[in-house]
């Protein structure tokens, strides 16, 4: 299946791009985690280029390098760091996606501890977390949920996801209330082998 294959371009300055909604299109299979960072990444190319920050010629190519990562690799970046390699281009467009996905920027992330005894419970949440480069902030209070990532565009999808999953598993109709911040681009690194390394993957098992 190609790339092109998972994607329509809308008639609206030829600049729009959208996830297709049969399921025949779809990249990963919907119970699989990697169709969630699949779906951010398709929502978020879509918003690159509504904000004239990514051309529709390009598209295709920094998803079919997604692509890859999400079949292959084992580490946690978001679709931005296939788009933007450049550490400077990526903060401006975090900048740009922060506002419109109401996203504030938290330098404080890396103080936080990851929420460990979460991720134990959730195994299925910290996955998918891991492969769309976000992950838990807070989860100590059931009524909120609070998630980063460096996509600020992350955070709808995600808590979409999260609230489903944890109606699955509690069958608590009470949706919780979800809050996204970004993280800054130099902080990631350190931040995703805090929360997905080996140390806490041995902690997780």
């Amino acid at each position: 299946m190609t790339t092109a294959n998972v994607l329509r371009f809308s008639a609206k300055n030829g600049r729009s791009l959208e996830a297709s909604q049969p399921q025949k299109d779809t990249l990963f299979a919907l119970s699989d985690s990697r169709s969630i960072a699949w779906r951010i990444a398709l929502d978020t190319i879509s918003q690159l280029i509504e904000l004239e920050l990514l051309s529709t010629d390009s598209a295709p190519l920094h998803l079919a390098a997604y692509r890859t990562y999400l079949t292959d690799s084992s580490e946690s970046l978001s679709i931005l760091h296939f788009v933007f390699r450049l550490e400077s281009e990526l903060a401006e467009a975090q900048k740009r996606l922060a506002t419109p996905a109401s996203a504030p920027v938290w330098e404080i992330v890396k103080q936080i501890l990851p929420p460990t005894q979460f991720y134990k419970a959730q195994p299925a949440i910290a996955d998918a977390c891991r492969q769309c480069g976000s992950v838990v902030l807070d989860a100590m209070v059931p009524a909120t949920v609070t998630t980063a990532s460096v996509n600020p565009n992350a955070g709808r999808i995600l808590a979409a996801w999260i609230r489903s999953e944890l109606l699955q598993i509690k069958g608590d109709e009470r949706s919780p209330f979800c809050f996204h911040v970004t993280v800054p681009p130099q902080q990631w690194p350190a931040i995703a082998r805090t929360h997905f390394g080996a140390e806490a993957r041995c902690l997780l098992n």
